[in-house]
């Protein structure tokens, strides 16, 4: 009986120290009350993510085909219309791995309003990386995973999200869970970027920010959204 009292507590530890030491709370296909209390007023969020050591995070509203980035500071979290996501990332141990970004004409427009040098380097391709510069990821381990997302918004036009940031070996179990995790919003993303590009040349195509936080609006609903 002692023996699997103390089986049972070891496997408790276990699970906890795996859960604390992962690169975030998972994305739930349940609304988090989390980022519903972050998010303002009337976004409802069906996906969500947060970071394990802080309040940064993201959620998406299905309904509406906006995000909202969630921040330490829940007075700053902003709803942003998939029409001003313009370029969605992911790095690991600084070197870029997947991208989505527009490439319609209107889409070209908004970029050129909000890429500056520094933002570039944060968005560039290993093509595109002076020789001797790039940050190739270290052997069997990997500490950092980040999903990079610009938007149209002069005043915060990065948002950088951890999906992992702690050491881990490449093929277990952490890292693996950090991977599908980011690469299911970056699917996500990537998906709303080409749908907005689709939309960009229409009347009601958006127009680059004064800095004032992106508005959703109501779109036709597409026939499917990729998360695999």
């Amino acid at each position: 009986m002692d023996l699997l009292l103390v089986g049972l507590l070891i496997f408790l530890f276990v699970a906890g120290v795996f859960v604390f030491t992962l690169g975030g709370r998972p994305s739930s296909n349940t609304a988090s009350t989390i980022p519903a209390m972050a998010c303002p007023p009337g976004f409802s969020p069906s996906l969500s993510y947060l970071e394990n050591y802080g309040d940064t995070g993201i959620a998406y509203d299905e309904k509406q085909k906006a995000i909202c980035m969630l921040q330490p500071d829940a007075q700053h979290s902003q709803t942003i219309s998939y029409k001003d996501i313009l370029v969605a990332a992911v790095v690991e141990e600084g070197s870029l791995v997947a991208k989505s970004m527009r490439t319609d004409e209107p889409g070209k427009q908004l970029l050129s309003h909000i890429l500056s040098e520094e933002i570039k380097v944060l968005f560039q391709d290993h093509a595109e990386q002076a020789e001797g510069e790039q940050n190739t990821p270290s052997g069997g381990t990997s500490s950092n995973i980040q999903l990079r997302i610009l938007i149209n918004n002069p005043e915060h036009p990065v948002h950088q999200i951890h999906f992992l940031n702690m050491e881990a070996k490449k093929g277990g179990v952490i890292h693996n869970e950090a991977v599908a995790q980011v690469k299911n919003w970056q699917d996500l993303l990537s998906f709303l970027i080409r749908m907005a590009g689709k939309v960009g040349t229409g009347p009601g195509q958006t127009q680059p920010h004064d800095g004032q936080t992106a508005t959703s609006q109501q779109q036709p609903e597409p026939a499917a959204v990729s998360n695999s």
